[in-house]
């Protein structure tokens, strides 16, 4: 058994190593972005994953939410066998241990190049900004105040044209599951009418999480899977901004992986939805982050047009806060932070607070003039 203990571990050599070889390949990928936009995001990529979308949307929940619970068992259980055939080992048990954690290494080294492999090479292609001919270079606090003004005025205009519910609280006219259903279709609809065929393509639409519940104490409002290629949302946020959401995880199912673009994406698909209530969505999620940049610029300028939002707007803000507010708790900040490691290491240095630089693209559109 001793000389076989040896052979058995090199066996794990090469499955160890797939993780970092394809880390490697992903830091080499930024060297040629233009190579990975052509080559990856939109040949590989997107042929392979308009199939897995297309054949895991026929299916009507989602196959990452139960694949995540499988493997959460699958980890409880292989823990508790590992401690089990370590104690039958009895004097060898530091040698079983080491075989099973090399083992569980090999799956993770495995599933990360498949994540790079399957999804993670498009945080290296070209920016959205240079896809779409939008001047995203820093802004001035007048150019910042413009935008907002006009996101303001946009705002405030498709508010008056939305339905209400109890409490004068925005409800549209549809439910989040005709929501859910329309999201590969608004995002060929923004493709024709733009004549960006990459928004476009034959993806599956996004999906609820069953257990959304779950996503409320993260505070995440939905996740992209890329194993399955399925937009997953949280199906018990309120509705202020869940058709926003829906687009968003749709962005990075398209291979726009990086959170400012898939933010940006879901306003400018909504400005094309035809829906006044996407389009409300969309541009809520657009006014509040450029907002928020606005306040850390200049505080007089923040509440100077924080006063012209219409009542309507203010009300659908309170509950929104409501909501969330009651899930706050150390999971919220738990999770935040893996969120915030996650998005650093895929290089996005900001981390979370990355979500906010759709601002930049949002005032890339306005000096197009595409901002009215």
């Amino acid at each position: 058994m001793d000389t076989m203990a040896p052979k058995s571990l090199l066996k794990a050599i090469p499955w160890l190593l797939a993780g970092p070889f394809f880390y490697l390949l992903f830091r080499l990928s930024f060297l040629w972005p233009d190579f990975t936009e052509t080559v990856y995001s939109r040949g590989i990529f997107r042929f392979v994953n308009q199939g897995v979308s297309s054949l895991t949307g026929l299916l009507s929940f989602s196959l990452a939410e139960m694949l995540l619970y499988a493997f959460l068992l699958f980890c409880v259980v292989f823990f508790l066998w590992a401690l089990i055939c370590a104690a039958l080992a009895q004097r060898k048990w530091w040698f079983v241990l080491i075989k099973r954690f090399a083992a569980l290494l090999c799956v993770f080294s495995c599933l990360y190049a498949l994540f790079i492999g399957v999804w993670g090479f498009n945080y290296a292609r070209n920016s959205l900004g240079e896809n779409l001919g939008l001047d995203a270079s820093p802004a001035t606090v007048e150019e910042l105040y413009s935008a907002c003004e006009a996101l303001v005025q946009r705002a405030n205009a498709l508010r008056s044209k939305v339905p209400e519910g109890p409490g004068g609280v925005f409800e549209p006219g549809f439910s989040k599951a005709e929501m859910m259903g329309r999201t590969a279709y608004y995002y060929d609809k923004a493709a024709r009418e733009t004549g960006e065929y990459i928004l476009g393509g034959s993806f599956g639409n996004a999906k609820p999480v069953l257990n959304s519940a779950l996503l409320s104490y993260a505070f995440l409002s939905g996740f992209y899977f890329p194993f399955t290629g399925e937009a997953n949302v949280n199906a018990d946020a309120p509705m202020l901004y869940f058709p926003a959401s829906c687009l968003h995880e749709s962005a990075h199912q398209r291979g726009f992986a990086r959170e400012d673009e898939a933010n940006f994406l879901a306003f400018f698909v909504s400005f094309y939805s035809g829906d006044a209530c996407v389009e409300y969505s969309g541009t809520m999620l657009a006014l509040t982050e450029a907002m928020n940049r606005l306040y850390e610029q200049d505080h007089d300028l923040y509440f100077g047009l924080r006063d012209n939002y219409v009542p309507g707007i203010d009300r659908d803000l309170k509950q929104n806060s409501a909501y969330w507010r009651r899930f706050e708790s150390p999971v919220e900040e738990a999770s935040r932070e893996v969120n915030n490691t996650f998005l650093k290491a895929n290089n996005q240095p900001e981390g979370v607070k990355s979500y906010g630089r759709m601002t930049d693209l949002v005032i890339g559109l306005w000096r197009k003039g595409l901002l009215k």
